[in-house]
């Protein structure tokens, strides 16, 4: 296999001749050193590139795909798709052939993307000229045959595994895809699920570097999906930490530096903020914002060209071809093409900075309403006990929450306990069901969390020791289907017997539950929680909705207000996030963090937003926020 030049004016060998598919570790550097010099030739045309495939995605795709859902839930007499839901979105004819519509045309557009780039780079590294016909022409040559016969493997690697392997920045129509939160806080919570957790983040990984040529060897190789996926197995099969620190180091100095990009500008803006006026320090801290955005998109661009880059040039060598590398050289530029470069560039950042400056008279405001969001201890104050114990309550009573979240569910002999979890394996290593078991046996179960060891109350014990502390409580009704026959009843019969009904608040995942509560008793504030959801909320009387982070979105807050309900976001622990839906303001925010979202909403209702905002608008581009 060879790495030569048919141009030895503006070429040079990338490695020596070798029958590795892989450049051996000691090799590594130099490897990189020159794909570095390499995407450097023609950076900026890739951006160009990567920028017109995301406003198209951004413009036109995104909002087709809406319209499209749209259509289907009308079709399937739905205001929204839940977890719960859902079913009746796929067993209806036209909504399910909608679905399969909007899968393709996502499928099209992510496939469009990468393809595109992969062909510049192909053609580049096997020293073609970049000429856009052709360019186009072999893009859609390799379109066609992606969508003559499109592979649901391939739609699950760029759905699932290409996000959640840490890729998603670099389509717009795949940021934001990953594990929700919810489900990651339940996995930390305990050793032996953390573990498990370690593992499943593990296996994704390590699934995104074994398939990580798919697509160069369909494009390259021409090769059908099935083949690609086998061939990347394959080449990947006795290379895998080769592979793993050829890409991993280029993403890692990326991610890297776009969070030392986020930390100068958050300083930058906290700095103006002392010494200068409010005006003053909102445009200083609107032109962060913009410069924040420019640079991370140059950045995540510019690995995602790295990236592919070495990935080409890994697939050509395991097909046997011959490449060849330009080197950048701005010798060999004219004046004339350096100047209409630089020129392009700066018209292009001032543009991209310019746009932030219309943000700059609501980054001088103040948030005065957010004073009135209240801030609820999820389960408890998990710094200070056990979940659903009460110590966790002492501990959220001490720290001041406005309310606290408890789980409630029902035992064998119709009581209820307060416990987040059915079965008790995690939090307490006895591999039991609550509704198998009395309310006796329940107690005698010692649960551990943090370090911290407790026995679970009842919800009459949890309810009175609130009332004692002065804090009232959100009560979540948990239904797992084992219930007994009449349960609601046995449960409105024990909240009255604590003496603070009406104090306190009610919300579950049971939209039945809730609406049967909210019509036998009129008088007490009851919610719906929703884990996933997209669409509209959902249409149930109730008083407010609690939407996990990853479904909420500033139009359901909206939507809500606008029938007189409240919204409510858990479990939000990320500073970033809370000062973000503070600075809206939502209703509440159910956290682990009690301090640190109490000092945040003071912040937020008497600072100007330019005070906090630059951390949260780039928090997308920080390891560390």
């Amino acid at each position: 296999m060879k790495f030569g030049s048919t141009c030895p004016d503006h070429s040079a060998q990338l490695h020596p001749a070798t029958r590795e598919v892989a450049p051996t570790f000691s090799q590594i550097p130099g490897f990189l050193r020159r794909i570095w010099r390499l995407s450097h030739a023609r950076v900026f045309r890739y951006l160009a590139v990567i920028s017109v495939i995301q406003l198209i995605n951004g413009l036109g795709v995104l909002p087709a795909i809406k319209y499209l859902f749209g259509l289907a839930l009308e079709a399937s007499h739905l205001e929204n798709v839940t977890d719960r839901t859902y079913t009746e979105l796929l067993t209806h004819p036209i909504s399910l052939l909608l679905i399969l519509a909007i899968a393709i045309l996502a499928f099209a557009a992510i496939s469009l993307q990468f393809v595109a780039l992969i062909v510049m780079v192909n053609r580049q590294q096997s020293g073609r000229p970049p000429n856009l016909a052709d360019m186009v022409r072999d893009t859609l040559t390799v379109m066609r045959k992606l969508l003559r016969y499109p592979s649901p493997l391939l739609m699950v690697y760029f759905f699932l595994a290409l996000p959640m392997g840490g890729l998603g920045l670099s389509s717009v129509l795949i940021q934001g895809v990953g594990i929700p939160p919810f489900i990651t806080r339940e996995y930390l919570k305990v050793p032996l699920s953390t573990g498990l957790y370690a593992l499943m983040i593990a296996a994704i990984l390590w699934l995104n570097l074994r398939l990580i040529l798919t697509l160069p060897l369909l494009v390259i190789g021409e090769k059908k999906s099935y083949a690609a996926l086998g061939g990347s197995l394959k080449a990947t099969h006795k290379n895998f930490f080769r592979y793993l620190l050829l890409v991993g180091l280029p993403l890692g100095i990326a991610a890297l530096s776009a969070s030392l990009l986020v930390e100068v500008l958050a300083w930058i803006s906290e700095m103006a903020t002392n010494i200068m006026t409010a005006q003053s320090s909102a445009v200083v801290a609107s032109l962060c914002i913009g410069v924040g955005h420019t640079l991370g998109f140059m950045i995540i661009g510019a690995a995602t060209v790295v990236a592919l880059q070495i990935l080409v040039a890994l697939g050509r060598d395991h097909l046997g071809l011959t490449s060849v590398f330009e080197e950048y050289t701005l010798r060999k530029r004219t004046v004339q093409a350096k100047a209409t470069r630089a020129s392009v560039e700066a018209l292009a950042f001032g543009l991209a900075v310019s746009a932030s400056l219309y943000a700059a008279p609501a980054l001088g405001q103040t948030t005065s309403s957010a004073e009135d969001s209240l801030v609820i201890a999820h389960r408890g104050y998990a710094a200070g006990g056990v979940e659903n114990t009460l110590g966790a309550l002492d501990a959220a009573a001490e720290n001041k929450a406005d309310y606290v979240e408890a789980d409630f569910q029902q035992t064998k002999d119709g009581k209820f306990v307060a416990s987040h979890d059915t079965n008790l394996l995690m939090v307490s290593g006895v591999n039991k069901n609550i509704y198998d078991m009395t309310v006796d046996e329940v107690q005698k179960v010692t649960v551990r969390e943090g370090g911290f060891t407790d026995h679970i109350p009842t919800m009459a014990e949890y309810l009175k020791h609130a009332k004692e502390l002065g804090i009232p409580v959100l009560v979540e009704l948990k239904v797992n289907g084992h219930e007994h026959k009449g349960y609601l009843k046995e449960f409105l019969k024990e909240i009255d017997a604590a003496g603070t009904a009406t104090d306190n608040i009610y919300h579950s995942l049971n939209a039945p539950a809730v609406k049967e509560i909210k019509r036998q008793r009129p008088e007490l504030r009851v919610g719906l929680t929703v884990a996933m959801s997209v669409g509209r909320l959902p249409q149930v009387n109730c008083d407010f909705y609690t939407l996990e982070q990853a479904s909420f979105r500033p139009d359901l807050l909206d939507q809500a207000h606008e029938q007189g309900q409240e919204v409510y976001v858990w479990t939000v622990n990320d500073e970033s996030k809370i000062r973000e839906l503070l600075s809206l303001p939502v209703d509440g925010i159910v956290t682990d963090q009690v301090e640190m979202a109490i000092t945040d909403r003071q912040m937020v209702a008497s600072e100007p937003a330019s005070e906090y905002r630059v951390g949260y608008s780039l928090a997308y581009l920080d390891l560390f926020r």
